[in-house]
């Protein structure tokens, strides 16, 4: 019996958890105490009745579980080789300091006196901050969404990540999310789970070791980047930026729909490729606006929430991240710099401005890295208002004739807009936002600009010193490298466009402190530091985001010991993280605590470590003419096409990376890559397809497979493969449904088409027939080792009609 078989219930519901889960904070003084001090209160009231090894740490997040009854372990070798010896599998918590689920589980079984002891006794438990750890997160993440791919249909992830794991191997073989204490909603209690995966650990050890086997294979397939290479050029940057323009939203703004995160590395790719077309230009101011006058964007304090959880930008999750910030700062300031735009103007300086009260460091000035979006359990409390709240405080301050404008600039005219999805019981409340552009509501008030804005400068610094008398959230303190070198160069790019020292110098100061105290011994960079601790060794993301702000503030200051420092750093990188083959990996070669090594060239809210390193080499040869650093461009860029080449808006940073190529030297992009001949070859039956007196036709596609090869039938079951598909293209008054044949199962869980197959087609006429249809065929072949990129060939219909 299958492992997943036994256990039955606890196997179904793996994927809710916190998609984005994290929160938001206020001020500086108040907050910083809330979390650094939390033994000192803790001692004034009690003494802890349990702590743990994790009151060792420097991670707020580790910190926050340091009195659990959980024996937690941090992801050290000790924790390791202790479940090697009990053999005990490991159960792995993943999550971080601004995580709001991750703040309901420890409440709900974490702290559990009975859950905790179930753990203890069957576990080695090990608690991982995600930000100090992307290594391990993205391993098992990756992990998560195969999982909940084989066992549910559909991939999944979210934090808290748990994942039961296989201490000899480090393979994990179930992956979850967020548990209740209680079964509810057909989901299985985190006892329940525990108990069922200890079971199975006890009785069915080969079914566990063959589980995690499978899995781990998968993901080392996902994150190895092991595909052949591929030609690279126009049809990469034309496909990304067709597909993003495909899903761009003409009314609101932003890609896709709810929710909507900023994505800047989008806005990115889109101003350095397609500025020049009149409707990429208004996608991006679009989107640009319409951040900024949503709630996504805090109207009273400055800066970005993590993400809006509505298609309008409207409502967020109130949690602010550094990164986000830092992009965005930068991105707004590259529209500025092409446009003049004021309102993107006064966005940067809101936006430096906030980071510097709120999320710097007075002593060192590097900078934090999150503020919490949840206090007193409730989702961003201190960030809400009420009409009358904003008419008390502004009438206080004596400005009670700004009251009515107040209501309307901020949507307080206009109902409630936010209710706490936790806390239903609780009167809705209102996100402040922006209906207009501040050009558009003073012509629409009938004031001038310089009116409209002398009366914001009025009344902004009111409400938040209002919002200051509130509690709030907490703060994450640490210093993270990477995140810090994305902050410098949003910091750099703002002075420079905006010609405002003060802020160049804010940039200088955090470099001059992540070059000098966030060194390890051999002289690379660390991850992470708090209190002058810091434990974890850079990653590729640390590396190549530290040196394109160093770079950054080298074109805010021509100083060239700014360009000095960054190609330091990419000689430091490339002696840890460059491989014998010819390209950069994530990780150092000698972590044994990982059973892959990656090479992940997706960018998402972090851009990849190696997307990054491809715009750094570029950037740093157009700066100082040396040719070695094109040279390795050159070399990673053919090394990993073969991945890229199948997913270009995956890839968002080696898109832009090649579309800069395309312009500056082409002859740096694979041309001549090995490329399998054709692996397909399609026809269709019968050649001329008659309506017979009917309004349907019926036909098929045969495909012939190469021997060797097999294609991704329509449902593969990975979501990382690319699926057949049959359309009808070129023609209007006809429609095509298709009957797809099931494939067969390829390594127990992918499903594939192999030798010939035949595609049955109906078309239906639906009005007057007009244009030249084609059929359109995708698919995507593969071998016992690689897959290749998505391959596509149009048969011509012709259609005839008789009586």
């Amino acid at each position: 019996m299958r492992l997943e078989q036994r256990l039955g219930h606890a196997m179904v519901l793996i994927g809710i958890g916190c998609f984005a889960c994290m929160q938001v904070l206020g001020s500086r003084e108040v907050v910083h105490v809330a979390m650094q001090d939390e033994d000192a209160q803790m001692s004034e009231q009690v003494a802890p009745k349990h702590t743990n090894r994790l009151s060792k740490e420097t991670s707020p997040y580790l910190l926050q579980h340091q009195h659990n009854p959980v024996d937690w372990y941090p992801w050290n070798p000790e924790a390791i080789e202790h479940a090697r010896r009990e053999d005990k599998p490991i159960f792995l918590s993943i999550g971080y300091s601004t995580c709001y689920w991750c703040h309901v589980m420890e409440r709900e079984s974490f702290e559990d006196e009975a859950t905790a002891a179930v753990m203890n006794q069957d576990f080695v438990s090990i608690k991982v901050d995600r930000e100090q750890r992307p290594d391990v997160d993205e391993i098992y993440m990756t992990a998560c969404q195969v999982f909940t791919r084989m066992t549910t249909g559909r991939s999944s992830g979210g934090w808290p990540l748990s994942v039961f794991i296989d201490p000899y191997t480090l393979q994990p073989f179930f992956v979850g999310t967020y548990f209740p204490p209680k079964p509810q909603g057909g989901r299985p209690s985190f006892t329940q789970v525990c108990e069922a995966m200890a079971e199975a650990w006890r009785e069915q050890r080969d079914a566990v070791v063959a589980q995690a086997n499978q899995i781990a294979t998968i993901v080392a397939r996902s994150l190895e980047a092991g595909d052949a290479a591929r030609p690279l050029g126009d049809d990469q940057v034309r496909a990304a930026i067709d597909q993003l323009m495909s899903i761009h939203d003409r009314t609101y703004g932003g890609f896709g729909s709810a929710p909507k995160f900023p994505q800047p590395v989008f806005l990115e790719l889109l101003m350095e490729a397609g500025w020049d077309r009149p409707p990429i230009r208004e996608a991006i101011q679009r989107t640009l606006d319409a951040m900024a006058r949503g709630g996504i964007y805090d109207q009273v304090g400055g800066g970005f929430h993590r993400y809006s959880v509505d298609e309008k930008w409207l409502v967020p999750h109130f949690e602010k991240m550094l990164y986000d910030n830092g992009q965005l700062a930068s991105v707004y300031a590259e529209s500025f710099a092409r446009t003049g735009d004021a309102y993107h103007k006064q966005i940067i300086e809101e936006t430096l401005d906030y980071v510097l009260r709120e999320m710097t460091d007075e002593q060192t000035g590097a900078f934090w890295s999150a503020q919490d979006a949840e206090v007193n359990r409730h989702e961003g409390e201190n960030y809400l208002w009420t009409p009358q709240e904003v008419t008390d405080a502004l009438q206080s301050a004596g400005l009670s004739d700004d009251v009515p404008l107040t209501l309307r600039a901020f949507g307080l005219d206009q109902g409630p807009n936010f209710q706490d999805p936790h806390h239903r019981e609780l009167p809705p409340t209102n996100v402040l936002f922006r209906s207009v552009r501040p050009d558009e509501l003073a012509k629409a008030e009938g004031v001038t600009d310089a009116e409209l804005e002398a009366f914001f400068q009025r009344i902004r610094p009111v409400l938040y010193k209002e919002r200051m008398t509130r509690d709030q959230p907490g703060l994450d303190d640490k210093v993270i490298t990477a995140w810090n070198g994305m902050m410098i160069r949003g910091m750099a790019d703002g002075g420079r466009v905006l010609e405002q020292p003060s802020y160049i110098d804010a940039a200088a100061r955090a470099a001059r402190h992540i070059l000098t105290n966030m060194r390890s011994d051999d002289g690379g960079l660390m991850r992470t530091a708090r209190g002058g601790q810091s434990s974890i060794r850079g990653f590729l993301e640390d590396y190549a985001c530290l040196a394109r702000g160093l770079i950054a503030l080298y074109d805010a200051t021509e100083d060239v010991a700014w360009l000095t420092a960054a190609s330091e750093i990419i000689e430091a990188a490339r002696v840890r993280f460059w491989g014998d083959d010819g390209a950069w990996f994530d990780t150092m070669a000698d972590q044994d605590d990982l059973f892959v090594r990656s090479r992940n060239l997706n960018d998402g809210a972090v851009p990849s470590g190696i997307g990054t390193m491809l715009l750094v080499c570029q950037d740093m040869s157009d700066r100082t003419g040396e040719d070695w650093y094109l040279d390795d461009f050159q070399s990673a860029i053919t090394r990993l096409s073969g991945s890229y080449a199948a997913n270009p808006l995956g890839s968002v940073y080696a898109t832009l990376a090649t579309a800069r190529m395309l312009v500056r030297d082409p002859g740096r992009l694979p041309h001549d890559a090995v490329i399998p001949a054709t692996t397909v070859v399609a026809t269709q039956e019968p050649e001329v397809l008659s309506f017979d007196g009917t309004d349907t036709v019926e036909g098929s596609v045969q495909l012939a497979i190469a021997e060797g090869f097999h294609i991704n039938a329509r449902d593969p079951g990975l979501d990382e493969l690319i699926g057949v598909e049959l359309a009808l293209v070129g023609a209007e008054g006809l429609e095509l449904s298709v009957t797809y044949p099931e494939g067969v199962l390829y390594r127990e869980q992918i499903r594939i088409y192999a030798g010939t197959i035949t595609i049955p087609f109906t078309i239906r006429r639906t009005g007057s027939v007009s244009g030249e249809p084609e059929l359109a065929l995708r698919w995507q072949a593969c071998t016992d080792q690689v897959c290749f990129a998505p391959e596509q060939v149009r048969l011509p219909v012709q259609i005839e009609e008789t009586d």
